[in-house]
């Protein structure tokens, strides 16, 4: 490459091309004269300096920028006058790295010699600044564009015409950044918006200060927006009023103003809730109340004027304090239990949820009070529910178990007697057979027999007694009652079977009369003294009463086993038996029904009963009933009567499908002189009742017929076919509560067998 400076330096000697009339080592400045190419035909020696010092390349050009290049070589092949910049790129010279330079070139054309005559001026200061103040306006724009606020400029009036808008600004009136430049603002931009906007611009002016105001419209999208508006008044000179413009910074508040209202619409939920809610509401800051709604007053029972500003832990009872305390610090949502006071210093249980919420604008602390003092009353009986179920799931269980017991002794209690009677109807075969038959030993044994039948009638009484006491269909008839009379047929009942066990039963006489259900109290003595009976091996039984004030007090008196004092309770329950005695070697020890069936039997008379024990001496048992005095006429205590032939034959229908029952009925009636008629199914019944219509006297049914067949319909089948209507009676064996009831109901006189004699005797006389 050749030496630029001399290639320079000759280049400007060439007489041809540089005349020698142009002095330019004497020219000051930075001039040249350029050819074709940009061919350097002549250089200033301030040039010259200023091309050496950036390097010596093939072509001068080769310093300048691309653009600058292709401009200079366009206009130096017009042959005309030009005034361009151009740029020398940064680059590397023989001291150091130069940065760019900008330099001013106005070139004359010169047709003598054919050439641009170009004189250059520094001109870096102020390109550097044009494309500084190029940069920073683009990147101003940048930042309007990104703005999330919309900013535009106006000019003065009268036209207001626009001179600047970001993006967003534009976009909202439906322009681009460069269609909005010069559109009028009331005129265009904001049309239809004069009346609105003309009053803030005015005070903008007057005050020489910006306003803030709302401002609402639709977009050019057709969207309802809120925007609130700033305007800034902009003047060039303090004097000239026609110097003014507008600036505007316009932000989007839509959902500002959506969140706004629905604020508002919550906070008058929330108060129109609060007033109407039945739950008390109570708001707080710092723990001090700040609002309480009317329930919250009425439930503390104090006015909100003296609720405000007191200390929200002042309400709530001491030992939950600590727990309403830290959830109050942790400020998290929070429910549990606790008292409060109300202002008579009463507690009442409540439920307290904690909530964070914003009122007002505020952040503050609610607290529902929920009344649960329903709730607790409703768990308190649910829980005494509970318990009375799990109690009576035990009592069952413990019944169920005593009903095992109960069934195995009641299946020997029953055996024996009908063990017994069969060995003794084997006896009286034998005696049949014998040549001789003594009367006194056939007495003997028709009293063991009657002995066993009795026994056997006893514990078949008990189990119709419960099932009575189960049905309710024992109705108590108070009626004036001789004691003495009680006295003496419990005597009758139990001397003999005392005496048999080497024991002394004293009964007290006594002329007192009691006001209750001789029936009822008669079977709570016989059970008491049959009790006394069979526990007592040795010594005495005594029955007596006693007068007690408005009451007689009947009592029964035993030297027997005694019983503990923590069996007391318990031996009125059903089922339950006192340990094994000697009094099983002389009679079964019962089903465990008798004290049951005294204590549901008091109650029944509404009648005390006390009970006075000693183990290993005895008891007394005593029950208290109404006194009455005696009535104008008492009868005389009736006689048994003797099972001699009747006085009065009367013609007797018996209704029973069972031919054995049949066959003793006839055969008892018979002996007694009256005349039988035997039906064994309601058909039966029916053709006996047609055919000696003027004979039967008195009708007798089973209830049970066979199937599902009861008395209920042959009685009144029968009755259809009699002349007239005749006593009738009922016999069961069924002693269920359902049957009991259902008997009842018939309103025919009921009887279980089996029938005692007496009983069968006193319904033929009646």
């Amino acid at each position: 490459m050749a030496d630029a400076s001399s290639a320079i330096q000759g280049r400007r000697l060439n007489p041809m091309r540089n005349p020698d009339s142009i002095p330019w080592d004497q020219l000051p400045g930075l001039s040249a004269a350029l050819g074709t190419g940009a061919a350097l035909l002549g250089v200033s020696n301030d040039l010259l300096e200023v091309l050496r010092r950036r390097g010596e390349p093939e072509h001068w050009c080769a310093w300048l920028t691309e653009s600058s290049r292709r401009e200079l070589l366009d206009q130096l092949g017009r042959h005309e006058n030009f005034q361009i910049t151009l740029q020398l790129g940064e680059n590397t010279g023989p001291d150091s790295a130069l940065p760019p330079l900008w330099l001013a070139c106005d070139g004359h054309w010169m047709p003598d010699t054919a050439c641009h005559f170009c004189h250059f001026a520094d001109a870096t200061s102020i390109e550097q600044a044009r494309v500084d103040a190029q940069t920073l306006i683009e990147r101003i724009r940048l930042i309007f564009k990104h703005l999330p606020v919309m900013v535009a400029h106006f000019g003065p009036p009268p036209h207001g015409l626009c001179e600047f808008a970001n993006q967003p600004f534009a976009e909202l009136f439906g322009h681009s950044e460069q269609s909005i430049i010069g559109v009028p603002s009331l005129d265009r931009i904001f049309e239809g918006a004069r009346g609105t906007l003309a009053p803030f611009l005015r005070e903008a002016l007057m005050q020489r200060a910006p306003v803030t105001f709302p401002f609402g419209l639709h977009s050019a999208k057709g969207h309802r927006v809120q925007l609130e508006v700033t305007v800034i008044p902009w003047q060039s000179s303090a004097a000239a009023d026609d110097g003014q413009g507008f600036s505007f910074l316009i932000t989007d508040i839509t959902e500002r103003h959506k969140a706004e209202l629905a604020r508002r619409e919550s906070e008058d939920r929330l108060s129109r809730f609060m007033n109407a809610s039945e739950e008390g509401v109570l708001f707080h800051r710092d723990g001090l109340i700040t609002d309480a709604n009317p329930a919250a007053s009425l439930l503390l029972e104090t006015p909100l004027h003296e609720l405000l500003g007191r200390p929200v832990l002042e309400l709530i009872a001491p030992e939950f304090r600590a727990r309403a305390s830290h959830a109050m610090a942790s400020g998290a949502d929070a429910s549990h239990e606790s008292e409060i006071f109300n202002r008579h210093g009463q507690r009442i249980p409540v439920e307290i949820i904690g909530r964070s919420m914003m009122r007002n604008g505020e952040r503050l602390r609610m607290a529902v009070v929920r009344d649960i003092r329903d709730r607790r009353e409703a768990q308190a009986r649910i829980h005494e529910l509970i318990e009375g179920l799990r109690s009576e799931k035990d009592r069952a269980e413990a019944a169920d178990r005593a009903k095992s017991v109960f069934l195995a002794a009641a299946s020997h209690d029953l055996r024996q007697p009908i063990h017994a009677l069969s060995l003794f109807l084997t006896a009286l075969r034998s005696m049949s057979q014998a040549p001789r038959l003594r009367s006194a030993d056939l007495a003997e044994l028709c009293q063991r027999m009657q002995a066993s039948l009795d026994g056997l009638g006893q514990l078949l009484n008990m189990l119709l007694d419960v099932s009575r006491l189960d049905a309710n269909a024992v109705q108590v008839e108070p009626a004036p009652t001789s004691a003495q009379r009680l006295l003496e047929e419990l005597d009758q009942d139990f001397h003999q079977i005392a005496g048999d066990k080497g024991l002394q039963l004293h009964v007290a006489s006594s002329r007192l009369w009691v006001d209750t259900d001789p029936t009822v109290l008669r079977r709570i003595l016989t059970n008491l003294v049959s009790n006394a009976v069979r526990y007592t091996s040795r010594g005495r039984v005594l029955i007596g009463c006693r007068p007690r004030g408005h009451e007689v007090e009947f009592q029964v008196w035993d030297s027997g086993i005694g019983i503990p004092t923590a069996q007391r309770e318990a031996i009125f329950e059903e089922f339950f038996q006192i340990g094994q005695t000697t009094a099983a070697r002389h009679e079964s020890h019962g089903l465990g029904l008798g004290l049951s069936i005294v204590k549901r039997s008091a109650l029944l008379l509404h009648a005390t009963l006390n009970l006075r024990s000693t183990p290993g001496r005895g008891s007394m048992f005593s029950i208290r009933v109404p006194r009455c005095p005696p009535p104008p006429h008492s009868a005389a205590t009736a006689k048994e009567p003797a099972f001699a032939r009747s006085a009065a034959r009367l013609g007797v229908l018996v209704i029973d499908d069972d031919q054995q029952v049949l066959a003793a009925m006839r055969s008892v009636l018979g002996v007694w002189g009256h005349r039988v008629f035997c039906a064994t199914s309601p058909d039966e019944a029916v053709v006996m009742a047609i055919s000696h219509a003027n004979d039967i006297d008195l009708l007798i049914s089973d209830y049970r017929l066979g199937g599902n067949v009861t008395a209920i319909d042959t009685i009144h089948a029968v009755h259809a076919c009699l002349p007239c209507p005749v006593p009738t009676y009922i016999f069961t064996g069924d002693t269920s509560p359902q049957r009991i009831h259902e008997a009842a109901e018939l309103g025919f006189p009921l009887l279980h067998k089996p029938i005692d004699a007496r009983a069968l005797r006193s319904i033929l006389e009646q």
